[in-house]
């Protein structure tokens, strides 16, 4: 009997040309939001390889010019010596801090458009360093970009209501559900029948041709990826499948129908979201960028003013660093214990910060659980590698890196000076005191697990039982009420 109304439903829907339309726009859209996300993945990787590149050219070309610069006899701006410590540091270092892309990251660029995935090093306070962004056109930060994570959560939804709106209802109206009462047909069998059709339409054209494109672009991308992937999707897609069932459950007419699930569109994808965003950003306001930037000129003013203070504060705090001798401190000296100073002062500034985003990231994830839109989209952006953890993550490395940096030029240029390596050229000339570029600290990137947090899904499946639990108790009412009218 199932597989009887399943064939004559795909014969009414086929004949249909609604059908077709609903067929060619999942496979466009699949494919084109896929493309998006692609090239978006790989614009990134594309910068990260020239980077690493960079990085390892630099370190080659000191390896292989070592001699020639030892044998020069001629002098050399310090600051355009790169076996100088003190220009690696300051000025031609190159290294890099980057985050690549993970083999999901087609599937949702969420907030990596505005986030930064690289860095370059250098010895100076760690708000210049943080600060590097890449500007992109404001528009299209406005608008976002069109992934695969768009299409799940905007337009599968529109095209799953489109064809679901009228099952069970056009039967009722027309008055063939009778009929098909007096031949033994169950009304629940019926409507599980015709949105599961239904469903299928939208979700295998959708899930065969991202996976398989996700799938042969790139050799890292797995099947447990694929996997996780469709299983998001299909959680989601089948949460307004039985939406739509319990909305026609109502008994209401299709136009009726239509409104009602096409409001729950607006209300679970865009009202509620942009409520939730409004209130987060009112009841956690971020502090003011502008006066941020003020108190750091204004700290970095006051530290360079007061450079022996300064200095004086700086060996008090690293004592194995002081001097032994009475030679005066130079120029490089000086220059670290005045960036250290600024970061110390600037201290409660970032912490600020840090601690109003975690406040908002606490916030967006105790009321995503409001809309199953922000629940299934949270979940595909963390799993492409995409979200705010991974990000945070990354931005803590990339302290620590700089730390590790700084640690080693400190004591490093620290040793030098009373050394007296960089006398008697008095910061002028420059002598070979960074021979070899590999003993610089390098990053290291570590890749976290991004899988969804289970719960999350969790939370969809009950809302999906709970759905057919009261479809299938209105559905038995509906079915009684039309077999006392047949028997009258």
């Amino acid at each position: 009997m199932n597989r009887l109304i399943i064939t004559t439903e795909l014969k009414n829907l086929w004949r249909e040309k609604l059908t077709v339309a609903v067929l060619s726009i999942t496979l466009i859209f699949a494919a084109l939001s896929f493309y998006n996300g692609y090239q978006f993945s790989q614009a990134q990787h594309a910068v990260i390889d020239i980077a690493q590149q960079e990085q390892l050219s630099a370190i080659e070309t000191a390896q292989n010019s070592l001699t020639q610069r030892l044998s020069e006899q001629g002098s050399i701006k310090w600051w355009e010596d790169i076996y100088d410590l003190r220009g690696q540091a300051f000025y031609l270092m190159v290294n890099y801090a980057t985050k690549p892309p993970l083999a999901t990251a087609p599937i949702a660029v969420g907030q990596a458009d505005v986030f930064p995935y690289y860095f370059r090093m250098l010895i100076s306070e760690k708000q210049n360093v943080v600060q590097q962004y890449d500007y992109v056109n404001p528009l299209q930060l406005l608008l976002g970009q069109f992934d695969l994570a768009f299409v799940v959560i905007y337009i599968l939804p529109l095209l799953i209501i489109g064809l679901s709106y009228n099952a069970l209802t056009q039967e009722q109206q027309t008055g063939q559900l009778r009929i098909l009462l007096l031949q033994g047909i169950n009304p629940q069998h019926l409507l599980k029948n015709q949105l599961l059709v239904r469903l299928s339409l939208v979700l295998v054209p959708f899930l065969l041709c991202s996976n398989s494109l996700l799938l042969l672009s790139n050799k890292d991308f797995t099947i447990q990826n694929s996997l996780i992937f469709s299983l998001i999707v299909s959680l989601y897609c089948l949460f307004w499948s039985y939406l739509a069932g319990f909305i026609v459950s109502k008994g209401k007419s299709t136009a009726t129908n239509a409104a009602i699930l096409v409001a729950c569109w607006l209300a679970f994808v865009i009202i509620i979201p942009a409520t939730l965003n409004t209130l987060n950003g009112a009841a956690n306001p971020t502090p003011s960028r502008i006066h941020y930037v003020d108190s750091l000129r204004e700290q970095a003013d006051s530290a360079k003013k007061a450079s022996e203070k300064t200095l004086a504060k700086f060996f008090q705090d690293h004592p194995e660093l002081a001097s032994t001798n009475d030679n005066p401190s130079d120029y490089a000296t000086k220059k670290i214990a005045t960036i250290i100073a600024i970061e110390q002062a600037m201290h409660a500034f970032d912490q600020a910060f840090l601690q109003i985003q975690d406040q908002q990231s606490q916030y967006a994830q105790a009321f995503k659980l409001l809309s199953p839109a922000t629940l299934v989209y949270s979940a595909l952006v963390d799993f492409s590698g995409n979200g705010l953890t991974r990000q945070q993550d990354f931005m803590q490395a990339v302290a620590q890196h700089h730390q590790a940096l700084q640690q080693f030029y400190k004591t490093q240029i620290v040793a030098a000076s009373q050394r007296g390596d960089f006398t008697p050229c008095r910061g002028c000339n420059a002598r070979p005191t960074l021979k070899d570029l590999t003993v610089i600290p390098q990053f290291k990137n570590t890749v976290n697990d991004t899988s969804p947090p289970p719960w999350s899904l969790i939370l969809l499946v009950l809302a999906i039982f709970a759905l057919s639990l009261k479809t299938n108790q209105r559905v038995i009412q509906i079915g009684s009420a039309q077999s006392q009218e047949v028997r009258v």
